[in-house]
């Protein structure tokens, strides 16, 4: 980006060398002649019309302009050895020598070791201003000077004026050609400082929560027109303010709370959420950023995005730790989808209705490295085939009577680069598993009506609560699709299979409703219902079986076993099946050798209780054991 650097001189022959100067470096250099404050007004005249980043001037004129004109300034001086070159060329025009120089605190020449090394007295005379300068110079007059040195074009008039002679003080080249290299790279600093700035506005003032920056003085030195709409106040207004200094009552309040003075946090008032950090730069506190939002606002933003990606399916809520378990069953479940989820292979999981299987997959997407991207979950077994299928792969403009304008993305492209939950995978058409099979091979999709495919980069995970093999003997289900979604699998074993997890469940669902009971205040005969039902809605059924007791057990006084008889009306199983004499299937024999098999699969279903299984059956543990040993 180009920019102009803007400079002043004491006398036209120094003006000659700098133009040429900045030719040779390529610089745009606009130079001002004077000193002082003529100059200075000079250079502002020049600044407020033009594009100038830096002024290059010496030390009493710089100074004069530091106090009229914003911008960064590069002190160009002579040094001691420009001072002995002129003293010296000095001495060649007369005798008696003195120097007019504006005194610059902290940069004194040292004029001592100057005369020593010439050889001869030099007279110094100082100024500060216009007045002064004058002054000095008939006081050289009236000294006896013959010649005057420094003090730019207007000492030199003066001073011949007086019949002296004079002499400018030049800078060497390699002093010029130094300084104008500074300021080409003070202003190339401040450009991209202001570049920076810039960018930092744009981007504060893109976001609709307020944003302030306090200094170390506490006073306000940014700040984002998000603040102007929230407080109804002016940013011209606020900058540099103090919080005694604002005429906004409710920002005001909010700045002298001290709370934001000490470490950083968060707190509300009223309608407005505040939350504030200091800023460190070198273990030193140099600020405190302030972030303002309205409570409402935050709210309405909360509410559409949950309401826009429940509405897609684009959200995983769970989590393995919200899967609530204490059987060994299920912890090497979870232990197993743990490891699953690392990698990107494609998962079955085959469990009864109500066992959880969206729950483990949404567990498996939020412990994969597809977490921050889409999840996906369709309920195959819930969609007319023809919805299925443009609900899966979607459709182009025109494709079908009633298409969308523009047609609309599949399940799969919305997917992308996350994870698609494909529940009762057994219930898709024979023909739309084609489909699906080459989506799995070839990681694309083409769209129902389109001529290109579109490549997708997704994560399936598929379920059913079929036996899936049973159905590929049948010819339900293709075989290769079959082996391209079982290539890890999970089963997740039903309820009554892990019935550890039973009181651990009951007391989560208790806890939903508020209950102040858990599972060790139900009365024994309860306990034993609920630890010997066959569950044949598994978790589902077991949380609404909860639900119901808290209501009308614990609420409206109903009798356990009226209860009990309830649920067991429901599913259609004789109350004889409490106590665990589930159905059987045995093979075909003799008398003997279905006793055998009933023998064996009760011992099996009661941990090998040899004194429960005679109970149950009726018969001693002596005719029991004959059983066992009969040939």
């Amino acid at each position: 980006m180009a920019h102009k650097i803007i400079m002043t001189v004491g006398y036209p022959e120094m003006a000659n060398t700098i133009r040429r100067i900045s030719r040779e470096l390529g610089f745009d250099v606009v130079i001002v002649e004077g000193i002082l404050q003529e100059a200075a007004k000079e250079v502002k005249r020049n600044v407020d019309t033009g594009d100038y980043e830096v002024v290059v001037s010496r030390s009493g004129t710089a100074k004069e302009i530091s106090k009229i004109v914003d911008l960064p300034i590069v002190y160009s001086d002579s040094d001691h050895f420009d001072l002995v070159k002129g003293f010296k060329k000095a001495k060649e025009l007369g005798e008696k020598i003195c120097f007019i120089t504006y005194p610059e605190e902290g940069f004194m020449f040292n004029f001592k070791e100057i005369i020593d090394i010439i050889g001869f007295e030099v007279m110094i005379l100082p100024y500060k201003t216009q007045e002064e300068l004058i002054s000095q110079i008939k006081f050289a007059k009236e000294s006896g000077i013959e010649v005057v040195v420094g003090g730019g074009i207007r000492a030199a008039e003066f001073a011949q004026s007086y019949g002296m002679k004079s002499m400018y003080l030049s800078i060497s080249e390699r002093s010029i050609k130094r300084t104008l290299i500074l300021a080409d790279k003070v202003a190339r600093d401040r450009i991209r400082i202001k570049k920076e700035a810039e960018s930092l506005d744009a981007v504060i003032n893109a976001s609709e929560e307020g944003i302030l920056f306090l200094n170390e003085e506490g006073k306000i030195e940014a700040c984002n027109q998000a603040i102007e709409r929230i407080f109804n106040v002016k940013i011209k207004d606020l900058r540099n303010k103090s919080p005694e200094d604002l005429k906004n009552d409710e920002l005001g309040k909010l700045l002298k709370n001290q709370k934001i003075y000490m470490e950083k946090g968060n707190f509300t008032l009223g309608n407005i959420n505040i939350s504030y950090e200091p800023v460190i730069l070198n273990k030193e506190r140099i600020g405190i950023v302030i972030t303002v939002r309205e409570v409402s606002q935050v709210q309405k933003l909360e509410t559409k995005i949950r309401r826009d990606l429940h509405k897609k399916g684009l959200l995983a809520r769970f989590t393995f730790s919200d899967i609530t378990h204490q059987s060994e069953q299920m912890k090497s479940v979870i232990q197993l989808a743990n490891e699953y989820a690392v990698t990107d292979s494609t998962i079955l999981i085959i469990g009864e209705s109500g066992t959880g299987k969206e729950l483990l997959t949404q567990s498996i997407h939020n412990a994969s490295n597809r977490k921050e991207r889409p999840f996906v979950a369709v309920n195959c077994a819930a969609l007319p085939e023809n919805l299925l299928e443009s609900e899966l792969f979607g459709y182009t403009e025109g494709a079908f009577t009633g298409a969308n304008k523009g047609g609309r993305q599949g399940v799969f492209e919305l997917a992308h680069e996350g994870t698609i939950f494909l529940d009762e995978i057994g219930e898709i058409p024979s023909h739309i598993q084609t489909r699906l099979l080459r989506v799995l091979q070839e990681k694309e999709v083409m769209r129902i009506g389109a001529d290109h495919v579109t490549p997708v980069d997704i994560r399936i995970v598929a379920a059913t609560n079929q036996k899936l093999w049973n159905l590929v003997q049948e010819g339900k289900f293709r075989l290769d699709l079959y082996f391209r979604l079982s290539v890890l699998h999970l089963n997740i074993p039903p309820l009554f299979q892990r019935k550890d997890d039973i009181p651990t469940l009951v007391n989560h669902f208790l806890s939903k409703v508020n209950a102040d009971q858990t599972f060790e205040d139900f009365s024994t005969q309860l306990q034993h219902f609920f630890m010997t039902y066959r569950w044949p809605g598994n978790v589902r059924q077991l949380e609404n079986v909860v639900e119901r007791y808290y209501l009308r057990v614990h609420h409206t006084n109903m009798e356990e076993q009226a209860f009990m008889n309830e649920i067991l009306n429901e599913t259609e199983v004789e109350e004889s099946q409490i106590g665990g004499h589930d159905s059987m299937i045995v093979e075909t024999g003799t008398i003997g050798e279905i006793e055998k098999q009933v023998i064996l699969q009760m011992l099996d279903r009661h941990n090998d209780n040899k004194t429960i299984v005679a109970e149950k059956l009726g018969i001693s543990r002596t005719t029991l054991w004959k059983r066992l040993n009969e040939d």
